[in-house]
């Protein structure tokens, strides 16, 4: 029988063609357990493992960056996932789960999404929800949820074993199985390791990953899950450096950043089928990360609220600077659930706890001269010897106590409703230290000494209502309103001037009011998913910050913008033609902020538009090749001058092609080859008004996997 890839949401379930069936595809991101997808009221995008193993992808970050209606920002931190214009506050608006657990940190400056620690030979499947999820997920879902479904899951006899190589000297080594060790019992594990070059010069990397866990069945109605996860990492990159250098020389380094981190997490899941009608699940995790880093770069200028601005660029004189920095998270929590099945739909009822200490510091120093304007000798600057010294601690923390109901009620056959409540209350605080030391030759030690201690309480309600009608056997219309919220992370809750002084803000919670309506269907020989959308959001939260080129001396400001308003729609098509598909993915996003300082401007880093093209032909049983392309729209960013007037600077639209193909020896030997950004096209990851991080030209790679 011929088969073809059905799109649910995105590109592949494999089905018999002539027995199109929605009925027989499961997510599990929407309630937390396994649902039925056909009457989903939700857009859902489906990233399987056969997607990801069509391609030799280094990381999750690239599997995401190449799938429609996602949209990927970068930082020397890490990658930051974007759904729906959430821009630069994406990294508290999109909630990141891995089997249901979040792995957002509470730091939105050194803190970064480790989805990188993920090995991809781990990963069963990825479901994205754009838009929403605040009901079953609480704070920070407003731009979506993405989930990430390991192989622990599964419960099928496998065994991987994969190896790559690609530019920039970097070679993979992966593996991974599983195993059903008795009728009770399954076990699995599994390793993998990079090592390479980057694309800008003293660009280098090394990282291992291991995870493993059991599943055992305690009896005919009882079983328990255990998982854990150890990843480590060796990461020399380097900041932002001028734009009108990156034209001269692309590869060119900035101030140099070395950093080691490591992630462990473990979870501990158990679950009940009390009656055939009702399943409790209960779920204990804790997440550690911890990252220590070296910066280096320059003191052009540093202002001291005691003796005022010290300059160190004069005379094209600038100061070396070296910053040694470490963040540690640490993270736990429980989850208990319950699903209660009844004639006309189910009913999920759930208590969360959570709470996450991080410690953040960082150590400034330097020597050397800086020129006050009085130090003038015959007409002539002097330089004064000082040792400067700025070390700040952050010890802040965020607790979370959430209560959440979710009702699925068939009010016929083909109609279904869903209404949800949730109840958050977050404490959140913390201690902050600033010190400040400064040597000269010509007077005593200047001492600054700044302690902050903050604290804040938050109450927030969630709501979803929605109704998804079944037209058809292969046909669904949905819709839906969704209210969720967004309360400030602890970092948030101060700004930091120019004189490097630490100050509360006021910042309050942002709330949201979301819509939506969609339609998914087979028309002849194409898939269709078009979702309309509409968010207004209340006090929304953003940061302006000042220097940013500069960690030394860089400042910044969280603000509530007012009102935020963003409109848009998804479009997902797929069409099958015989040996050749064909998919089209296109986000287009309109943002303006409706009210406040900055009234009639767009939401920052928000693109305008994700577009993203593909086309796979099968030549016959062996060998396929794919063309894909993306494209992301403009955007802007707000940044501070030196007088702390803040303005706009506009961010263009950017571009890439990547060309794949595979061959398949037989069941068991796979070989994947391909060019990325095959037409060399020069664009940059980030940027600001004079500053850029550049994305990598043409590359290459290959790789070959082994399977059984």
């Amino acid at each position: 029988m011929k088969k073809i890839i059905l799109l649910l949401g995105i590109l592949n379930t494999l089905v018999v063609a002539n027995e199109i069936s929605l009925d027989k595809s499961t997510i599990t991101s929407t309630t937390g357990f396994t649902e039925n997808i056909s009457k989903e009221n939700k857009n859902v995008i489906i990233i399987g493992k056969e997607d990801i193993s069509k391609k030799e992808y280094h990381n999750l970050e690239e599997v995401l960056n190449n799938t429609p209606n996602v949209m990927v920002q970068q930082t020397y931190f890490g990658p930051i996932v974007d759904l729906r214009g959430n821009g630069e506050r994406a990294i508290s608006r999109v909630k990141v789960l891995v089997d249901g657990i979040a792995i957002n940190p509470i730091d939105d400056s050194m803190g970064t999404l480790p989805i990188n620690t993920i090995p991809l030979n781990n990963i069963e499947r990825i479901e994205v929800i754009p838009g929403g999820g605040a009901v079953l997920n609480g704070s920070g879902t407003a731009g979506g949820v993405v989930n990430i479904i390991t192989k622990s899951t599964e419960k099928k006899d496998y065994f991987s074993l994969n190896y790559g190589n690609s530019s920039y000297q970097t070679n993979q080594t992966s593996l991974s199985t599983g195993y059903n060790v008795t009728d009770k019992l399954y076990v699995y594990g599994g390793f993998s390791h990079l090592n390479g070059k980057g694309y800008r010069q003293k660009d280098s990397k090394e990282n291992n990953s291991f995870n493993g866990g059991f599943e055992y069945q305690l009896t005919s109605n009882q079983k328990i899950r255990f998982q854990g996860s150890n990843f480590k990492e060796n990461n020399d990159t380097s900041t932002s450096i001028l734009k009108t250098e990156l034209a001269k020389e692309r590869k060119k380094a900035g101030y140099l950043v070395e950093s080691n981190s490591s992630r462990k997490s473990y979870s501990l899941e158990y679950e009940l089928k009390a009656t055939d009608n009702l399943v409790f699940l209960t779920t204990l995790y804790t997440q550690k990360f911890k990252r220590n880093f070296t910066e280096h770069s320059k003191m052009d200028e540093y202002k001291m609220d005691k003796i005022g601005k010290m300059p160190f660029s004069l005379v094209g004189y600038n100061l070396p600077v070296k910053m040694l920095g470490s963040f540690d998270e640490d993270t736990k929590g429980i989850k208990l659930k319950s699903k209660y099945s009844y004639d006309k739909g189910n009913l999920i009822l759930g208590y969360e706890y959570s709470k996450t200490n991080l410690k953040r510091t960082s150590d400034i120093f330097t020597n050397g001269k800086f020129f006050p304007a009085i130090s003038k000798v015959n007409n002539k600057l002097m330089g004064i010897n000082a040792d400067i010294h700025i070390d700040i601690l952050n010890d802040v923390y965020k607790e979370n106590n959430s209560l959440f109901g979710l009702n699925k009620y068939n009010l016929s056959d083909n109609l279904s409703l869903i209404t949800g409540l949730r109840y958050e209350h977050s404490k959140l605080g913390g201690n902050r230290v600033n010190n400040t030391y400064v040597d000269t030759s010509f007077m005593p030690t200047i001492k600054s000494n700044k302690n902050i201690n903050s604290t804040d309480t938050e109450n927030n309600f969630a709501g979803e209502i929605g109704l998804s009608y079944s037209y058809s056997d292969t046909g669904t219309v949905f819709t839906r309103y969704e209210r969720g919220f967004i309360s400030p992370m602890p970092g948030q809750i101060t700004d930091k001037t120019q004189n490097g002084i630490y100050v509360p803000n006021n910042l309050k919670s942002e709330t949201s009011d979301n819509f939506e309506v969609g339609v998914r269907d087979f028309v002849g020989n194409t898939y269709l998913s078009w979702t309309i959308f509409t968010s207004f959001t209340e006090d929304e939260i953003t940061l302006i910050q000042g220097n940013t080129h500069n960690p030394a001396t860089k400042w910044w400001s969280y603000k509530n913008l007012g009102k935020t308003r963003r409109l848009g729609t998804e479009i997902l098509a797929e069409q099958y033609l015989g040996n050749l598909t064909l998919t089209q993915g296109i986000t287009l996003i309109n943002t303006k902020i409706t009210k406040g300082e900055y009234k009639g401007d767009k939401v920052p880093l928000a693109p305008e538009s994700k577009i993203t093209l593909k086309a796979l032909y099968q030549f016959n049983d062996n060998i396929n090749a794919g063309l894909s392309f993306n494209y992301v729209g403009k955007s802007t960013i707000r940044e501070y001058n030196k007088n702390d007037k803040s303005f706009v600077t506009n961010i263009s639209s950017y571009h890439f092609t990547d060309l794949t193909i595979q061959y398949k020896f037989n069941e068991n030997f796979i070989i994947n080859a391909g060019i990325n950004n095959i037409f060399n096209n020069k664009y940059n990851f980030s940027e600001t008004k004079n500053y850029a991080i550049p994305a990598p030209e043409r590359n290459y790679y290959i790789g070959g996997t082994i399977s059984f």
